[in-house]
């Protein structure tokens, strides 16, 4: 079946919009009808001239304080993970300093491009979009042709402000938080401190643990090609990864309707994001409880802990169709479901706060933990 998928790829461009919309639009987007002509120009124009596009968006929606905001979270995040990378007792010395030294070398990103390609000098022609589609990609072509045997420049952005999926790259160590995630429901200025730790700090915390994941310990600081772990260390992340693995292989994903069971999570294939799950609730709730020591909350400490989890429950809150779960079980990215339930069953922070019985679903006694 794959090999009638790879020689039929190539034709797919040439059938109609309509026939690829009824082809694969309702069984991958699950969209029921085809996307309007409105809609259609709208992700043609991000996917074209994006920062362009991401300019009106940030005059709408950005400020100041948002940018301060998520930066200090993020400097927030990274000292807490340091914390982490300096409590493990899993680490033989030369790998911890091997550690710190990637995570001081970090870039991250927020919110969009200083600098945006705006195409001063384009001239479109509102009749002709394939004209329109020629002159821009001579624009991008030019530019981009102009950055050979140029230095990596990694406060470059990659995705356009209005993108909400934040990305780390392994080959840059970088990570990058677009403007489109660091709005509300996920993250707002006037939001209490444990709400924005709880949703966009585990966001933040997530990506920087993926650079320390099962494929980013196979990248160094400057995003290299350099596995940095001991034969002793790699022993004992194999041994602590393998436990999210048989962990996360053991839930049962069943129809949201009808209650059927549909099978279990690739945990393989899903490894390095469950591992940066993990890692990310738990630096993140480090870091809320060490912004309360110089920020004291308004709520009580067992209140605020509650507002933690209950944002971080919140931010991986879907319905999802059949094909979509039959689908999350197959890729990197697990359903939202488990990747709330498998963090917190490994989070004795949790069981302690919401006072879950012992040997419990939510409390197991057996808890895999590996960046923490």
């Amino acid at each position: 079946l794959q090999l009638i998928h790879c020689a039929f790829c190539p034709q797919l461009h040439t059938l109609p919009p309509a026939v690829l919309q009824n082809l694969f639009g309702k069984k991958i987007d699950y969209e029921e009808v085809e996307p309007t002509r409105e809609k259609f120009c709208v992700s043609q124009a991000s996917s074209t001239v994006g920062e362009l596009l991401g300019q009106y968006f940030f005059d709408a929606v950005w400020s100041a304080d948002t940018a301060k905001t998520v930066d200090e979270l993020a400097k927030a995040l990274k000292s807490s993970f340091s914390t982490g990378i300096a409590t493990a007792d899993w680490l033989d010395n030369s790998t911890r300093a091997r550690a710190q030294t990637k995570l001081s070398k970090l870039v991250h990103l927020v919110g969009g491009p200083e600098k945006p390609q705006l195409y001063p000098t384009l001239t479109l022609d509102s009749k002709s979009y394939l004209k329109n589609r020629w002159k821009i990609s001579q624009v991008n072509i030019d530019t981009n042709l102009k950055l050979n045997g140029q230095p990596v420049d990694k406060r470059k952005f990659v995705m356009p402000p209005q993108e909400s999926t934040p990305q780390y790259r392994y080959n840059m160590n970088q990570m990058e938080f677009p403007g489109g995630i660091l709005q509300p429901p996920v993250f707002d200025v006037k939001y209490d401190a444990a709400q924005n730790f709880g949703a966009i700090g585990t966001v933040i915390g997530h990506e920087i643990t993926h650079g320390f994941d099962r494929t980013g310990r196979k990248f160094d600081g400057d995003g290299n090609l350099n596995y940095w772990l001991s034969s002793a260390t790699t022993t004992a992340f194999n041994t602590k990864a393998q436990c999210i693995r048989d962990q996360y292989a053991n839930f049962v994903v069943k129809n949201e309707v009808t209650d059927d069971v549909l099978g279990n999570i690739d945990a393989w294939v899903s490894l390095d994001e469950t591992i940066a799950d993990n890692g990310g609730l738990k630096t993140s709730f480090r870091a809320y409880h060490e912004y309360l020591k110089k920020f004291p909350s308004q709520y009580t400490e067992e209140a605020g802990d509650k507002l933690f989890y209950l944002s971080y429950a919140q931010l991986w809150c879907s319905k999802n169709t059949e094909d979509q779960l039959l689908w999350n079980m197959r890729v990197k990215y697990p359903p939202g479901r488990f990747r709330v339930t498998g963090t917190l069953q490994n989070d004795a922070e949790f069981a302690r706060v919401f006072q879950c019985p012992t040997v419990s679903y939510m409390n197991p006694p057996e808890k895999c933990l590996l960046w923490e």
